[in-house]
């Protein structure tokens, strides 16, 4: 065509074409190259391609090849109807090949587009019998694979019921593992979640190498709060995948929830070796350490994870980062440093969060009450505390310790008892409570009731082991032993 021109190109194609009788190929080579090629004066009519193609569907009726070019050369001319012609003709065949239906029906396709909705039912039934018929004449041995094709071709093509029914006979019939993962995406969409989590189970069963399965169904009983279950499948996606990062913090999450810390700390540990410099995987070892009260490599690590978080991740130091940082230097002593973080959780709290607010504010004035420093301050964070969330036994509490520790004795005896009257029913961490009460009664001079309170505090058995050690020391001092503090 280069040196000599159109005319002498197509001669050497047609030249082809009666070399080689007995193939379509040649034919479409000839179609193609014509249509690609028109004659330079574009008042000559060019019959060639056309030709070319009414032959090999004349002499060829079986391949599915020649429906594809002659569909694409009349949809090219714009001449749908022609395009129709060709496959109303490929659909009467008598074809027993189903690799022939499975391409004509993907030629169907492109004159029946499935993606236009208005038309969706439409073309849907002009183009559906191709692939039914791949399904009807696949022998034994093609049937599975077959099959596997059609149900990914209704399932791209927005017809998920008869998807799922080829699936389902596919799982059924040969367990077949991509039909099986069909299935769940299938079960997924139409919110058949029971039958989406055991279809998941028998895939990670069959695949248990499958790291990305294995994410799945760790992901699905997070969903359902079985995190005792998740447990294991993340630890497989981990070894089998490599271990993204998101798996060891997803591991380490669910591993806190089942409150397995010395597991969360291993995990934790190989985390931050693998990613030094993210702050999640510090922030994690942080809240393992604290679940354990090692309450020195927990600061360590709430440490690094605010000065990692300070340049990659800032919405990672939220209110809640700094007020788990602020108990965990409170619990070393760290006052001012502990009082740092709960007033710099204060302010990021946001407006909606009024209970998490009210908590920070509750826990940062009353370790000021506790170490005598801030009283008046303190006073204002627990009054501010008690407006946001009124009616909370704890927070009244802190109130009337306020007044206490101002010595005002009848004041806090008052918000003691509002307190008390509000704690249905009593629980070990309400002994701090009768304690206060206690001491108020003492501090008013009387004495019997003192010790009334004290011993009910002592009754209950606080898991809080400093103050279950101080109620008795206060029952020893009333009933005229000595303290500990005081033998030492």
């Amino acid at each position: 065509m280069q040196f000599q021109g159109r005319e002498a190109a197509v001669k050497i194609l047609e030249d082809a074409v009666r070399a080689s009788p007995r193939t379509p190929a040649p034919l479409l080579n000839l179609a193609r190259f014509a249509s690609t090629y028109p004659p330079e004066d574009l008042f000559v009519k060019d019959d060639v391609p056309s030709k070319a193609v009414a032959e090999a569907l004349a002499k060829f009726p079986t391949h599915a090849e020649v429906y594809e070019t002659a569909v694409m050369l009349h949809l090219t001319h714009n001449e749908r109807d022609k395009a129709i012609a060709v496959m109303t003709q490929a659909a009467n065949q008598n074809s027993r090949d189903p690799q022939y239906w499975l391409a004509t029906g993907h030629t169907a396709e492109r004159v029946w587009p499935l993606g236009q909705a208005e038309f969706a039912t439409e073309y849907r039934q002009r183009v559906a019998p191709f692939f039914e018929n791949a399904l009807k004449t696949a022998s034994k041995a093609e049937a599975e694979q077959v099959t596997l094709e059609v149900a990914r071709q209704y399932l791209l093509t927005n017809d998920p019921e008869r998807a799922r029914q080829l699936c389902e006979k596919l799982a059924a019939e040969y367990s077949n593992l991509d039909a099986r993962k069909l299935l769940y995406r299938l079960y997924v969409a139409s919110e058949q979640k029971e039958k989406a989590l055991t279809t998941l189970e028998q895939v990670v069963k069959q695949a248990p190498d499958d790291a990305e399965m294995q994410r799945l169904l760790a992901s699905e009983y997070d969903k359902l709060k079985q995190p005792e279950k998740a447990i294991a499948h993340l630890q497989a996606a981990i070894q089998n995948g490599g271990g993204e990062i998101g798996d060891y913090v997803k591991l380490g999450w669910e591993l806190y929830q089942t409150q397995k810390f010395d597991d969360m700390v291993r995990v934790g540990q190989r985390s931050v070796r693998l990613f030094p410099d993210h702050p999640l995987v510090h922030y994690q070892l942080a809240i393992a350490h604290r679940a354990r009260e090692e309450w020195g490599p927990s600061v360590q690590h709430f440490a690094e994870a605010e000065q990692f978080a300070s340049s990659t991740q800032n919405e990672l130091l939220d209110h809640l980062f700094y007020y788990q940082y602020g108990i965990t230097l409170e619990r070393l002593a760290r006052y001012e440093d502990a009082s740092r973080m709960l007033e710099k959780s204060i302010t990021l709290t946001p407006r909606e969060e009024a209970k998490a607010a009210a908590n920070t504010m509750n826990f940062l004035g009353y370790m000021w009450l506790d170490v005598g420093t801030h009283l008046d301050k303190a006073g204002e964070l627990i009054t501010k505390a008690n407006e946001l969330l009124p009616d909370q036994p704890a927070y009244i509490d802190s109130l009337g310790w306020f007044h206490y520790k101002k010595g005002n004795y009848p004041g806090a005896l008052k918000e003691f008892q509002r307190a008390e009257a509000l704690m249905q029913p009593v629980t070990p961490e309400d002994a701090e409570i009768l304690e206060h009460i206690g001491l108020t009664h003492q501090a008013l001079g009387d004495k019997a009731k003192a010790l009334s309170y004290l011993e009910r505090a002592e009754s209950l058995k606080t898991p809080d082991l400093k103050a279950r050690k101080r109620i008795e020391n206060e029952l020893l001092k009333i009933k005229g032993g000595k303290s500990d503090t005081e033998k030492k």
